[in-house]
């Protein structure tokens, strides 16, 4: 079985497979051209997201914020991340919910350790 998520709330779920034990994702090949909503390009997956990095013990770190994809966060520290080789991802996390003391109630684990 491979369990994603659909629509731009599965963004964690298609960039943190292997973190959670799935043996791939899926990525289009264009920018648009997608076979399912909120799908990432393989480009993204690859470049802007390291998912070749990600395992189990990577760290969760993201900007909450709605709208948000303004944001140059990720880029930035996801290419920081990679260049000192830290063991963490940074995503947008606005669509998760709707209220930021709703989402760090719920996602408050060791896997999420920091948020803007």
């Amino acid at each position: 079985m491979i369990g994603l998520v659909m629509s731009e709330r599965g963004l964690m779920s298609r960039i943190h497979a292997a973190k959670f034990g799935g043996f791939l994702t899926f990525g289009s090949l264009e920018a648009g051209v997608v076979s399912a909503p909120g799908q990432p390009t393989v480009k993204e997956l690859l470049d802007l997201y390291n998912t070749r990095l990600v395992g189990p013990d990577t760290k969760v770190h993201g900007v909450i914020g709605k709208p948000i994809h303004h944001s140059k966060n990720p880029l930035l520290y996801n290419a920081s991340f990679k260049s000192t080789g830290f063991n963490g991802m940074y995503l947008y996390l606005y669509w998760l919910t709707t209220s930021q003391l709703t989402f760090i109630t719920t996602y408050s684990s060791p896997d999420f350790s920091g948020f803007k």
